[in-house]
């Protein structure tokens, strides 16, 4: 017969038998139940098994609930030796442990911490550190009524720095100085503002309808040809040692695919497309920025992710996204990644180790220094926008080719009537191998494209058999 010891939670009977609603009971007083990530979508959503100790949240297994199952009737009964018939019951009883069976468990209602308009938060090892525009706030975990993920806490005591340490001491302020610099000083401060406000934008997770723009990193180039390992992918990487980020391959990403968003689960706190072509269609990524994301994963529910609650989008890419309208322009922040760094030249090369791999606790420290004060930027001037560099011309040569700027510069005056189809006899001569290939219809586009990259006004229209074209200077009000 086993003893019942007093003051001590059982779950078993006095002959050791399990009884599985004392078993469940003994669970939620653990802190074990049930959260369903889909919160509005209870009937068509799994459930995720988690354990919750004081306000932080862990995902568990059916291997760890027998795990303290076992554990809990050895040390209740180590006194009495009387835990043989209790885990016999115990191996009788895993069907109690059946997918079915634990939907019994108790369904949590967790409200998990987010930022705000005005701060953002994260979690570390010493503490939640509370990111305002002009302060940095410690917290105690016990403070904050909201919940965390144990897999988000950063594992470092974090230490605050100051700034003028970061620029000597800190590789990856360095590093982000090396992707602004340019020959003018003072624009080159400009140019790291901008790249900060971008990196505070996609580190803070308040999602304010008012901005919703992608963040697209691109080289420096005006020949046409792409410059990889400039430290674009590097840089959005950076972001992910802080935030769930989530990778599509921008190369082969097609919005018609079903399942073109697989990777993208409902923690997931920044999206990007990495490396995408030339013909990128811009405008498909729209409606995820601005409404939300329907996420269809294989062998899974298929979810929708709401805006509140949807992943920031960052564009990593080798040439010009295109888009001149208003909407366009309205949801990009574009950055031209200076050209320190390239194939032949890495950070490594630089700084002689590996970024991350190689670090001790102290550069990682640094690291999240950095990272706030760029936070800061961003919270204090929102999104900054730096002069760009080459972004027309490289926007104009994506819309045409390369030879066509020097072709253009040398023959589209001012206040004459130009004859396309002169105009395209003429680019064809020049340049031979583009007969064939380049259609007249193609020719005009490149020509209005011209007038965008120079800022002037552009009259079209016909004279008799001649179709023509006009360049004027456009008058500001």
């Amino acid at each position: 017969m086993v003893t019942k010891i007093p003051n001590l939670f059982v779950f078993w009977g006095g002959k050791g038998q399990i009884i599985p609603h004392l078993l469940f009971e003994y669970f939620s007083r653990e802190g074990i139940g049930l959260y369903f990530p889909d919160d509005l979508n209870h009937k068509n959503s799994e459930p995720i098994l988690v354990l919750i100790k004081g306000n932080i949240v862990v995902p568990i297994n059916v291997g760890f609930l027998l795990d303290i199952t076992k554990k809990y009737i050895l040390e209740s009964t180590q006194d009495q030796g009387e835990a043989g018939p209790i885990l016999d019951s115990l191996h009788k009883s895993t069907s109690l442990f059946s997918d079915r069976n634990l939907r019994l468990l108790p369904t949590l209602r967790l409200e998990f911490n987010t930022d705000t308009l005005e701060s953002a938060f994260f979690p570390f090892r010493n503490g939640v550190i509370n990111i305002g525009k002009d302060n940095i706030q410690f917290l105690n975990y016990e403070d904050i009524d909201q919940y965390f993920w144990g897999k988000s806490i950063i594992p470092i005591d974090f230490c605050p720095v100051d700034i003028d340490k970061l620029q000597q001491e800190s590789d990856f302020m360095k590093f982000l100085i090396d992707l602004t610099s340019v020959e003018d000083a003072e624009q080159s401060a400009a140019r790291f503002d901008s790249l900060a406000s971008a990196i505070g934008y996609l580190l803070h997770r308040y999602k304010d309808p008012a901005t919703t723009k992608a963040v697209i990193l691109m080289d420096i180039y005006v020949n046409g040809q792409p410059n990889g390992g400039s430290g674009k992918t590097l840089l959005i990487n950076s972001i992910g040692k802080l935030r769930n980020l989530s990778i599509i391959d921008g190369k082969s990403w097609d919005s018609k695919e079903w399942f073109a968003l697989s990777s993208v689960d409902l923690n997931s706190e920044l999206l990007l497309f990495d490396d995408v072509n030339k013909n990128f269609d811009f405008e498909k990524i729209f409606p995820m920025m601005s409404t939300g994301m329907h996420v269809r994963q294989k062998y899974k529910n298929n979810v929708f992710i709401p805006f509140e609650r949807s992943p920031k989008v960052a564009l990593t890419t080798n040439y010009a996204i295109n888009g001149t309208s208003s909407s366009n322009r309205r949801r990009m922040h574009e950055f031209e990644v200076s050209g320190t760094f390239s194939a032949d030249y890495s950070p490594r090369d630089k700084y002689n180790r590996n970024f991350f791999d190689d670090w001790l606790p102290e550069d990682w420290n640094h690291f999240y220094n950095t990272m706030f004060c760029c936070l800061q930027v961003f919270l204090k001037n929102g999104l900054m926008v730096s002069e760009p560099i080459n972004l027309s011309l490289t926007k104009l040569i994506n819309k045409s080719c390369e030879e066509f700027p020097d072709w253009a510069e040398n023959r589209l005056g001012l206040d004459i009537q130009h004859d396309k189809k002169k105009l395209y006899d003429n680019f064809v001569k020049a340049y031979p191998e583009y007969s064939g290939r380049l259609k007249q219809r193609e020719m005009t586009s490149w020509l209005r494209a011209w007038a965008d990259y120079k800022k002037l006004k552009v009259t079209e229209g016909h004279s008799g058999e001649i179709r023509y074209i006009i360049y004027l200077e456009n008058q500001k009000s």
